[in-house]
């Protein structure tokens, strides 16, 4: 692991439960010298990415100057604007957005319209790629190489909707793959289910997932043909406009 990377890996001490962290922490968590960890964190605070607080490090206002960057210039959010409000309004579901990081999949986007908001893993939400249709339908479009790794380097609880053998797990993948859409039932929200297409960039390297997800009851009450065709068609159309942009109606 090079310098950059470990000097980066400090901003994942961040959780809701630890919004300050200190040179101890790093210390601990990341096993770095308090050496290494004392420059780490002043040359994050110099760039803006943390600031310094009494009680240690917080997240710095260069990230929200990132942040409103990326809303308004990501590649995946400006070629799907157009197509969430009336997916979310034929559907009545909530429609979510998500990017790979990682070994998580962060949701980018979550748009409910004039519903109510009833998912509790929104925008910026890491989820494990493990967990849901959101991230499994990601999972499915790795490189084999790539999914044996991870699948390798799996915590036991990790695999409980997937899988534990390998051979089970990478069938499931498959299914996945054959289908064009993964579909799952209350993994993380109970009585809430979700169906995820996947987004491709211009070298068909997977890249997201579109996810329309809401109550069973009302997922349920959708031809499940129907809204497969809907979450593929809308994938594929940004993975379209992601390769071609100049020629995307905006």
């Amino acid at each position: 692991m090079n310098s950059l990377q470990r000097m980066l890996d400090v901003l994942t001490l961040f959780t809701p439960s630890q919004p300050v962290i200190d040179v101890e922490l790093i210390c601990t968590k990341l096993n770095y010298t308090p050496a290494s960890a004392y420059r780490y964190v002043r040359e994050l605070s110099d760039a803006g990415l943390l600031v310094r607080l009494p009680r240690g490090y917080a997240v710095g206002p260069r990230v929200i100057e990132l942040e409103r960057h990326m809303t308004q210039f990501d590649p995946l959010l400006a070629a799907s604007t157009d197509l969430v409000e009336g997916l979310v309004a034929e559907t009545g579901l909530e429609l979510l957005i998500s990017e790979r990081y990682g070994s998580k999949v962060i949701n980018i986007l979550q748009y409910s319209g004039p519903n109510e908001r009833i998912l509790h893993f929104g925008r910026g939400q890491p989820l494990d790629l493990f967990r849901s249709a959101t991230a499994r339908v990601i999972l499915a479009y790795l490189l084999p190489r790539q999914l044996r790794r991870l699948f390798d380097q799996a915590a036991p609880a990790e695999l409980e909707h997937v899988g534990s053998d390998w051979k089970v797990f990478n069938k499931s993948m498959l299914q996945i793959r054959k289908a064009g859409y993964c579909v799952s039932e209350g993994v993380i929200d109970p009585g809430n289910c979700g169906i995820a297409a996947p987004i491709f960039d211009e070298k068909r390297r997977i890249l997201g997932s579109l996810t329309l997800a809401g109550r069973a009851e009302r997922f349920y009450a959708i031809e499940r043909e129907h809204l497969a065709g809907l979450v593929m068609d809308a994938a594929n159309e940004i993975t379209r406009r992601i390769v071609a942009p100049e020629t995307s109606v905006p």
